[in-house]
């Protein structure tokens, strides 16, 4: 086997990340783009000592769990790549991977998995999307990046995740930006303006955000253009420009200039009211994110007399729906502006129990311990809601210095989630139970609950 082989494949499974295992000599094969059942034909792109990995060709004979895919671009972007396999089947899949993720990974021999909950829409669930500017033959294009890629584009004609008025947006834009030559950003060469255009439609309060990013402020009719945005619909609250001088391919800034409107959304979740700007972090499916948190709350299962400790609190969202459980809770965050989301959030709200500590998890833990940092927190619960990364494994050996009856870990990533879980295994708190979420139907994103109980010595 070598690369650029073309063969043909069995494809029986899919593993985590979202790929089709298939075999060969004896070889694993992950085909992308492969379903269980299908019969494929792919090429070879990476080959190892041990597996391989391929794209998919064609489909000889396709699986009985495939349906028609009603996206137009389902086979050049790299998002939603499930949505020619029935919504159920995904479900078993995901829940699946998250049973086999624990027991190989993490070496818990009979993990209690709880059935997956399943998102109450699968379409139209997104309430943010970015879409990139790249440089084209005629003028920019404005789109989302085809599969495995970070500097090839399509130009969007229709996305089924995010709201209808966000693919308006998106339309009115490609307009204009090629009516007035905007200049779009190449990620490989780093010239050019306009990179992201980031456009936020909360469901639940029906607000809407528009943010272009760009390298500068350099954008012809940029007044313009904020004006027709804000007339397209009423939900329009706000338009901002933030500037991003940094190589970094990501639609984030340093600098943000509000073209029109408050600069800031309301999203309501489970009762509280949640502020939230260009930048700020929100969980992207609203609906779904309230089933989550409401599943945290109840694994936490705090009394009224008790500290909870929410590490990676983004702007306070866990931390505020503990701190009406509890005594106090307690919020530590590493990004400022989040931490500043997060007491205006407790204000909004009137909650007076909960407090934040700006500063990354690893090192405010390290300080507590040694006594260098005043507001040292002695938690009866731990809430951690980590990046994709997971935790670094002093975060956790501070965790459990803690001693906290229980740990309840919000995890995006099974496999970081299961390598967490065995780590903290080790230090006296064994995985008790955890509940799936499907938050991004369509997509191989799986998100999880789990309750770590203390064992005591």
């Amino acid at each position: 086997m070598k690369v650029n082989d073309v063969l043909t494949l069995a494809v029986s499974d899919l593993v985590l990340g979202g790929k089709g295992l298939a075999r060969h000599e004896g070889r694993v094969v992950f085909v992308d783009g492969g379903l269980p059942g299908d019969r494929v034909r792919a090429r070879l792109t990476r080959v190892r000592r041990s597996y391989a990995e391929a794209r998919l060709e064609a489909i000889e004979e396709p699986s009985s769990e495939r349906i028609p895919a009603p996206c137009p671009h389902v086979h050049e972007c790299g998002g939603c790549r499930f949505q020619d396999l029935s919504y159920p089947s995904q479900l078993v899949y995901k829940e699946r991977q998250v049973r086999d993720t624990l027991i190989h990974l993490a070496g818990i021999a009979e993990p209690l998995v709880h059935p997956i909950v399943q998102a109450p829409d699968a379409f139209g669930y997104r309430n943010k999307m970015e879409f990139s500017f790249h440089p084209g033959e005629t003028g920019p294009v404005l789109g989302l990046h085809e599969r495995g890629t970070f500097d090839r584009v399509f130009e969007l004609e229709d996305c089924l995740l995010p709201s209808r008025l966000t693919i308006e947006i998106v339309h009115l834009t490609q307009r204009f930006a090629r009516e007035h030559r905007w200049r779009a950003y190449h990620p490989r060469h780093h010239h050019g303006v306009v990179r992201f255009l980031t456009v936020r439609h909360l469901p639940i309060t029906d607000q809407c955000g528009v943010t272009l990013v760009a390298a500068s402020d350099e954008v012809p009719a940029l007044a313009e253009w904020a004006r027709e945005v804000a007339a397209l619909a009423p939900e329009v609250r706000t338009v901002s420009l933030l500037i991003n001088h940094s190589r970094a391919n990501v639609a984030l800034g340093e600098d943000e200039r509000v073209l029109h409107g408050p600069g800031t959304l309301i999203e309501r979740l489970l009762g509280l009211e949640f502020e939230v700007s260009a930048s700020a972090f929100l969980q992207t499916n609203s609906r779904q994110a309230e089933a989550l948190y409401r599943a945290a709350i109840a694994a936490a299962e705090l009394g009224k007399h008790e500290t909870a400790l929410d590490l990676y609190c983004g702007t306070g969202t866990l931390t505020l729906l503990c701190a009406q459980q509890a005594g106090e809770a307690v919020g530590v965050e590493s990004v400022p502006e989040a931490v500043e989301h997060a007491r205006r959030n407790a204000e909004r709200n009137g909650i007076a129990n909960a407090r934040f500590v700006a500063g990354e998890s690893r090192r405010v833990l390290r300080e507590w311990a040694r006594g260098e940092r005043e507001g040292a927190v002695r938690a009866d619960v731990v809430v951690v809601d980590p990046p994709r990364a997971g935790l670094h494994p002093r975060v956790v050996a501070r965790i459990a210095e803690l001693e906290p009856r229980r740990v309840v870990y919000v995890s995006c990533h099974p496999g970081t989630l299961a390598r967490d879980l065995k780590d903290f295994a080790a230090l006296g708190y064994p995985l008790a139970e955890v509940t799936p979420f499907d938050l991004f139907p369509h997509t191989p994103h799986i998100e999880c609950v789990a309750r770590l109980d203390r064992v005591s010595a």
